[in-house]
């Protein structure tokens, strides 16, 4: 069955829906079920088969995790403490999502990896869940529910990657979290973004759930 999602539908200004397949996948009678969509997300935890074109396969993300314990405080990381939306932050929003479904599928023209990402970085400001470098050379927002926390966006600038900014947002953001009673960090991304799946696994986590995802669009 699908569900309708109301964030997504009022940013894109289509209706957008999911469906998750816990079972057997039957792509006819899920294509008899998509005419009031435009746009629909499949997550599966196993590739499916796929004979329409208008189903693509867009992702496969893998969530790390990892328990934290004695995380010591960063210097050179510090919190957005400005309730003003920022250009900059909206750059790094941008290129964190560079691996991004709503960037790759070519069939999304409408700005949708804008709109949504922008919505993202805006929410995290609000909610003060914003890591700053000093200098702004990066960025990283975090969530938390109780004692399980999770990353949200992570980049940093162009030229200062490969100079350790990645390990030092991360490290802060566990740093935050565990402050506030979280006992484990998750942090999704995509499997063809191998950078960062070798700065999480440098950091000690390990790949805690794999899900195929899939966008149906009406063409």
């Amino acid at each position: 069955m699908i569900t309708a999602l109301p964030f997504d539908s009022n940013i894109f200004n289509y209706p957008v829906g999911k469906i998750v397949v816990e079972d057997k996948w039957d792509e006819q009678d899920f294509l008899k079920t998509v005419k009031d969509f435009q746009l629909v997300y499949i997550f599966s935890s196993k590739a499916l088969d796929i004979s329409s074109p208008s189903i693509q396969h867009v992702d496969t993300k893998v969530t790390f995790q990892k328990s934290l314990e004695s995380i010591e405080k960063v210097n050179g990381i510090e919190s957005y403490k400005s309730d003003e939306f920022s250009e900059r932050l909206e750059e790094l929003a941008y290129l964190s999502g560079t691996f991004s479904r709503f960037k790759t599928d070519t069939r999304l023209k409408n700005g949708e990896f804008q709109k949504l990402y922008k919505q993202w970085i805006i929410k995290a400001i609000e909610s003060k869940q914003v890591l700053v470098g000093i200098n702004m050379e990066g960025m990283i927002t975090y969530s938390l529910e109780k004692e399980h926390a999770k990353i949200g966006l992570i980049a940093v600038s162009e030229s200062h990657q490969g100079l350790g900014v990645g390990k030092k947002l991360v490290r802060a953001a566990e740093y935050i979290c565990q402050l506030e009673g979280a006992q484990e960090m998750q942090i999704p991304t995509q499997e063809s973004n191998i950078p960062a799946c070798k700065l999480y696994e440098s950091l000690g986590y390990h790949v805690a759930e794999k899900v195929y995802i899939y966008h149906w669009y009406k063409d």
